[in-house]
């Protein structure tokens, strides 16, 4: 008997994909390791090509092959979700869509993102991978994300990425400290302070360019790759930060005692941009996704 592409081998070549490997994607679509090894095995002698490298110590990734069937399973995936509906009244895309947002940003956006999305599409799923620059990257490469919110820095070459907006590092200070009390803060003054650097791939270079822009360098007192972390160090007069993002302090007591202020001959900005893979065109969902991204980052 001649086996057909079916949508269980859709479901189990997204899973993959998504998953990384057939154990985890067994896990996720609730069927046992070898109903989706088989099911892949199947897809790949229909299709006549291998969709994924083996690789013993990372998983499963997408050959090129794989990639640009991922692009057109995700597309059917979406058309089926929407066949699918049952209530006449029902109108615009389903489906599912998988979002990769920087852990730093996450706070500031994606609460406001799902939130609309959940009010204006219901019927679309979405899937959420925190990162940081690096991950995100090697996600949009491997396929495993749609879309992206992420800062403008060394973005991969298989990204296609519209900036959203432009944003501009502040200084972060003890509320006593003496510098607190100007209504914004010369980059050469913040050099002198003990300062708090944000450790994270990518990110930390852009930092530190706030200061190398003015031809000065920062004291490096303590890193750490949490925001929250800084916040506390600042807060309890460890040092002085520089951020990109307005989170919050995770506690009232040290919102109330760390000073947020603008830099004084602050020449650097930061590119917040939406990123996919290149090769892919969105699906759906994922159209219905970038407009909200669109909307709430334009609102922030």
């Amino acid at each position: 008997m001649t086996i057909a592409v079916s949508t269980r081998h859709i479901r189990v070549f997204l899973a993959v994909a998504a998953h990384g490997s057939t154990a985890a994607a067994a896990r996720a679509l609730a069927l046992s390791q070898p109903s989706v090894s088989v099911a892949l095995r199947e897809l790949e002698t229909l299709l006549g090509q291998p969709l994924f490298l083996r690789q013993s110590a990372r998983g499963l990734a997408p050959t090129a092959f794989g990639l640009r069937k991922l692009g057109e399973a995700r597309e059917i995936a979406a058309r089926l979700a929407t066949f699918a509906r049952t209530e006449a009244a029902d109108e615009g895309p389903a489906g599912e869509v998988t979002f990769g947002y920087f852990s730093t940003l996450g706070p500031l956006y994606v609460p406001q993102i799902l939130r609309r999305m959940a009010d204006r599409h219901p019927q679309i799923h979405v899937t959420l991978r925190e990162g940081d620059l690096s991950d995100l990257n090697r996600l949009i490469e491997t396929g495993t994300i749609e879309l992206a919110l992420s800062y403008a820095v060394s973005p991969s070459p298989h990204a296609a990425t519209e900036t959203l907006a432009e944003l501009e590092p502040h200084a972060v200070l003890p509320a006593g400290h003496r510098l607190a009390a100007l209504p914004s803060v010369p980059v050469a003054l913040l050099a002198q302070e003990p300062f708090i650097l944000i450790d994270l791939p990518q990110s930390r270079e852009f930092l530190l360019s706030v200061f190398r822009a003015e031809g000065r360098e920062a004291r490096i007192a303590y890193r750490t790759p949490s925001i929250d972390m800084a916040l506390g160090m600042v807060a309890a007069g460890l040092g002085v930060s520089v951020l990109v993002t307005r989170q919050t302090a995770s506690h009232a007591c040290e919102d109330a005692a760390i000073r947020r202020l603008p830099l004084r001959d602050n020449r650097v900005r930061q590119g917040v941009v939406l990123a996919r893979p290149a090769q892919h065109q969105l699906t759906g969902p994922a159209r219905a996704l970038a407009t909200c991204i669109r909307e709430v980052v334009a609102e922030a």
